[in-house]
């Protein structure tokens, strides 16, 4: 950054991936969470895919469903793109790199 002229910009910083990416900011807010519980409850229960796959496969029945929605989103993907609902396991790629939340449904 050093080397910028007075009429450059940039719109990255060091370490900005740790918050960008989705992996990785799931990573950071939970390990916030085993730290401070009460003031780290505000986001859903989240999974790294494919690091936590046996411990989200546990949220299903032995056929693979589950009456819970999970929503999964790419770990990279930008404006919505790969974002899909989910009950059934198997519709989840077990070598993709995603993040999959418990789907929480808004109040009206």
């Amino acid at each position: 950054m050093s080397k910028l002229r007075p009429w450059q910009r940039i719109n990255h910083f060091p370490g900005m991936s740790n918050i960008a990416r989705k992996n990785r900011l799931a990573q950071n807010l939970e390990k916030m969470r085993r730290g401070f519980q009460k003031e780290y409850n505000f986001y859903p229960r989240t999974w790294v895919l494919p690091l936590e796959l046996a411990d989200f496969r546990a949220q299903f029945d032995s056929n693979g469903r589950s009456s819970q929605f999970y929503i999964i989103k790419p770990d990279s993907g930008c404006q919505g793109r790969g974002i899909f609902l989910t009950q059934n396991f198997e519709s989840i790629s077990p070598l993709e790199q995603v993040v999959a939340q418990q789907f929480i449904r808004a109040c009206n």
